[in-house]
């Protein structure tokens, strides 16, 4: 398949530029939004924690194990109208959860969340691989810096916004969050309609099917083993039926997968991959880099210990994070542009790595707002430069421009399920050791990821 951007005179890149941004805004204010009122639609349905983390958890499966087959979909039918059929499909999965209050049913709303996930995973990587694909090559790193800021942004706001708008309802209209993406959907929709540029696609490949549900199950099977492993008793979880059932599977759904593929005219996960040292590299890299970004959701314990806050207050104390790591990634885009990937995410993870460091020697010792704010900055430095734009530009710079949706997609994947393994450790630590020796090693581990990375990028080069 071959597909080239016709030129269109009623749009120019910065109105295709803008749709994609507002694109990545909306997928990611809806990962974080739903937090903070969680216990709130908890308690409106009469549920507990157990029940009531699957409308976390169900996204977030879904949202990893969907990505690379809307990637690949987009590389055979055309990025346009793949992200409008995302937005629509999210839109759909929207007006589903909202009205399961109206019909006072949880499974709806879990049902509503699985398609909001379906939809959210195309828009991300489409996004990236359309703007990588649009701007040109001494531009690219400067694109893809602004979209990763849009998204880490997003992330970051995204519990707030979700506070600001049941505060504004009131928490018996829990169900005005998810109504409030619709016309968002809509007005991207008709602008994506007009002025996002058409795809030439002369290639009729069908999408590998058998290889598209193989790889789903195959992803849901291993991240629900992980959820269930307890790294204070590893031997006896992995034991359980709750690890060893679904592990099994794993290990079943992976082998059909993997011949599956090998047979496949136009496979959802190209194998080959797996040789290409660069993007194996890349792939270990986005691993340990989704490992760090999840952890920035348990930095407001840490404050809330060091500063004897209350329970609830420590989101405060995360603003300098967010702030400080909007500038990393335009600015890192740019230096890309200039220098290339490496040296600016062995930056990245250098400046991280010793954010963490310093708050688990400096400012966890000490109850000082400015210490923590000093170590949290510095962090959200690193991950600024570090997190999207350097990995999507490394995979990009490897592959051919005809299968950069499902590259994206295959890194968006793996940084995916970083994010899901790593809260098992992290939390274990914290769990062994309540209190300041649990957080510090969390804190060292979290280090650790980021030096690990910067250990594997030394052995990068581009093919």
């Amino acid at each position: 398949m071959r597909g080239n951007i016709e030129s269109n005179t009623q749009s120019g890149v910065g109105a295709i530029f803008a749709i994609y941004l507002l694109g990545l805004l909306l997928g990611g204010l809806y990962v974080g939004m739903i937090s903070p009122v969680r216990l709130v639609i908890q308690q409106d349905f009469g549920l507990g924690d157990t029940a009531g983390i699957w409308m976390v958890n169900i996204y977030t499966l879904f949202y990893a194990a969907c990505i690379p087959v809307i990637g690949k979909l987009a590389d055979i039918r055309g990025r346009k109208p793949v992200f409008i059929g995302c937005l629509l499909v999210f839109m759909a999965g929207s007006l589903i959860c909202g009205l399961s209050q109206t019909l006072d049913s949880f499974p709806v709303l879990l049902a509503g969340r699985l398609v909001q996930a379906v939809g959210a995973c195309g828009i991300i990587p489409v996004a990236n691989a359309e703007i990588g694909a649009t701007f040109p090559q001494e531009k690219k790193g400067m694109a893809l810096g602004i979209a990763a800021a849009v998204a880490g942004i997003a992330n970051v706001i995204g519990a707030a916004v979700g506070s600001l708008v049941v505060g504004i309802v009131g928490n018996d209209h829990w169900s005005a969050l998810f109504f409030f993406a619709i016309p968002v959907c809509l007005a991207l929709i008709v602008a994506s309609l007009h002025a996002l540029p058409n795809h030439n696609v002369e290639d009729s490949t069908p999408l590998d099917i058998p290889g598209s549900v193989l790889l789903v199950v195959t992803v849901l099977l291993f991240l629900f083993a992980v959820q269930h492993i307890d790294v204070r008793h590893v031997g006896q979880s992995i034991a359980s039926a709750e690890v060893l059932a679904p592990a099994l599977g794993f290990v079943v759904a992976l082998a059909a997968f993997v011949l599956t593929e090998h047979r496949a005219e136009s496979p959802v996960f190209h194998l080959e991959y797996l040789g290409n040292k660069p993007i194996v590299i890349t792939m270990v890299v986005s691993f340990f880099v989704g490992c760090v970004i999840i952890t920035m959701t348990i930095i407001p314990e840490v404050a809330e210990f060091i500063m004897s806050a209350p329970v609830g207050s420590g989101g405060l104390y995360i603003l300098p994070v967010g702030i400080v790591s909007m500038f990393g990634p335009p600015i890192g885009g740019k230096l890309i542009d200039k220098f290339g990937p490496k040296p600016v995410m062995m930056g990245g993870l250098s400046v991280a790595a010793a954010g963490f460091l310093f708050l688990a020697f400096v400012s966890l010792n000490s109850a000082n707002a400015i210490l923590l704010i000093v170590g949290l900055s510095i962090m959200g430095l690193g991950m600024g430069f570090a997190m999207g734009a350097p990995t999507n530009y490394m995979v990009l710079e490897n592959t051919s421009p005809t299968e950069s949706g499902a590259a994206i997609a295959t890194i968006a994947l793996v940084r995916q399920v970083g994010t899901t393994v790593a809260p098992a450790l992290l939390l274990g630590f914290v769990s062994a050791t309540p209190g300041a020796q649990g957080f510090f090693h969390m804190l060292l581990c979290a280090a650790a990821f980021c030096i690990i990375s910067l250990v594997c990028m030394t052995f990068y080069r581009k093919k």
